[in-house]
């Protein structure tokens, strides 16, 4: 992959960007962000090409577009595929692992990818759809038969949960999240012990919203795996790696941070200095506990993100693929409408951008930031991963998916 380190890098704390909270709303437009999504986006979804900062030019390699998005918006590292339904056009990997003493990434380096992972684990589900152990009117109930379960709750479904309407704590702040412990004393044991005493802590309370209505929640991923778990007796992580990662051929999918075990890979950068370099974060810093890996907690390269989503799009032409395509395409059926015309279905959000309409999801937990996207219609799609979460990064983000899909 090409690499054009002679482009001078562009500070754009000179430049005019978008506020704080115009960057939010519009990042939720284009696919909901892990942790920090908005809860009532209001903003009108035409027009958004305004905010492409950096043009795309298709008579050149993908790898120009990447260094100037990477140099213009001051990222350490990032990664870029677009793809159609036969395979991945092109790709390309740019930048460092980190920003102080750091070392060029390649194919080999594995992004996290935040809440992108909530489609994964929509996908284990539809396994489980496939071969009849479930259903996604599945109810919580049905599966924990002997757990204490607060009467809101008692009816809520497998499909509820994947599409953030079950009415549940939203565990989406970083105490919620960081200090988990503080909300839920005695939470100890196993991953999946305390996957099943969060389950347990909130089933037993009274909802925090009605269900039906759409609010986002980690915790209701968390109890998701916790049911397979219960059915199994099986890891979350290994039922993933079972069915999802091996059919799939995602090689290099792992959870939790790979730079941990190998110092090579991204690291994290949420802060910036005064130059707009980011900052590198120390190893252990702002570390998530296990239990929250069904809500989005995989890393992998970017070819195999890019393979996974190349699946999806398969999917939605309606090709046979190895996990059975018509139960897999009910993860794109709108559960419910939200503002502006756009829709959740479970795991993956169903968004209309300047009159397309796209299915995709973001993550970020604020040390990185990832997406992916499809146009349907076009029959493209984009993936993008970049080790900083902060608002440049969103802004990237926005640039490169209304860039490659044409939006």
């Amino acid at each position: 992959m090409m690499k054009m380190n002679h482009l001078k890098p562009i500070n754009i704390m000179k430049r005019p960007i978008l506020t704080f909270s115009l960057v939010k709303k519009l990042m939720f437009l284009i696919m909901a962000s892990f942790l920090f999504a908005c809860n009532n986006p209001q903003t009108n979804n035409e027009g958004l090409n305004q905010f492409a900062e950096v043009k795309y030019n298709n008579r050149l390699p993908l790898d120009s577009f990447a260094v100037a998005i990477q140099h213009y918006y001051q990222l350490p590292g990032l990664a870029v595929a677009k793809m159609n339904s036969s395979g991945i056009e092109e790709f390309t990997i740019t930048g460092k692992n980190k920003t102080q003493n750091g070392v060029l990434l390649n194919r080999n380096s594995k992004f996290q990818i935040g809440s992108c992972g909530k489609s994964f684990t929509a996908l284990l589900v539809a396994t489980f759809v496939e071969d009849d152990t479930l259903n996604w009117d599945t109810k919580i109930s049905d599966v924990f038969t002997d757990m204490q379960i607060y009467k809101d709750y008692r009816d809520v479904t497998l499909r509820q949960l994947l599409s953030h309407t079950a009415g549940l704590q939203q565990f989406w702040t970083d105490d919620e999240v960081f200090n988990i412990r503080n909300t839920i004393s005695g939470l100890k044991g196993s991953t999946v012990e305390k996957r099943k005493i969060f389950t347990q802590w909130n089933l037993s309370r009274h909802a925090s919203f009605s269900p039906g209505q759409h609010h986002y929640s980690n915790g209701g991923y968390i109890i998701v795996a916790a049911m397979l778990e219960e059915l199994t007796g099986k890891p979350y992580e290994k039922l993933m790696e079972q069915r999802v990662f091996r059919p799939l051929k995602l090689n290099t999918a792992e959870f939790g941070y790979p730079f941990l075990a190998d110092s090579t890979q991204p690291h994290r950068h949420m802060n910036r200095n005064e130059a707009g370099t980011g900052i590198t974060m120390d190893a252990q810093t702002r570390m998530p506990d296990p239990i929250f890996n069904p809500s989005g907690f995989i890393s992998l390269s970017i070819e195999d993100f890019a393979r996974y989503v190349i699946f999806h799009i398969q999917v939605l032409k309606g090709a046979e693929t190895v996990i059975n395509s018509r139960v897999v395409r009910e993860l794109f059926k709108p559960v419910i409408r939200i503002d502006n015309n756009n829709e959740i279905g479970m795991g993956w959000q169903i968004i209309s951008v300047n009159g397309t309409k796209t299915y995709g999801h973001t993550g970020s937990d604020g040390t990185i930031r990832s997406a992916m996207s499809i146009n349907p219609k076009a029959g493209k799609a984009v993936v993008f991963a970049t080790n900083i979460g902060d608002q440049r990064s969103e802004q990237a983000l926005i640039n490169v998916i209304l860039e490659l899909l044409n939006l």
